[in-house]
């Protein structure tokens, strides 16, 4: 049952992270010109800051874990199953990425 509920979770942090991964991204942004005059400084500093948004995606993949056992009434709750979450939301991104978004032309 918690493989399941970490899938699901899993699937719900997906669904999220899309919608908040694009602020955090702006965010971002704007703080690596602000610090940097140079492009190659600001790009790596915008990279850099970018890990951010796996450390985001594992908590929203413990809450939505959490709140899925919740929901089951489930009383022994994982933190394995809850990190679980979080690869399986990070794998879809990328088959996400791969079959859907524009190669980029570096």
């Amino acid at each position: 049952m918690n493989m399941a509920i970490a899938f699901f979770g899993g699937c719900m942090t997906f669904v999220l992270m899309m919608v908040i991964k694009l602020p955090i991204k702006k965010l971002n942004r704007w703080i690596a010109d602000c610090f940097f005059e140079e492009d190659d400084e600001k790009e790596l500093l915008y990279k850099r800051l970018n890990v951010s948004i796996m450390v985001v995606t594992m908590l929203l993949s413990m809450v939505c874990y959490y709140i899925v056992a919740g929901m089951f009434d489930i009383e022994h709750l994982k933190w394995c199953c809850a990190m679980k979450g979080g690869a399986i939301a990070i794998a879809l991104h990328a088959m996400y990425a791969q079959w859907f978004e524009e190669p980029q032309n570096e």
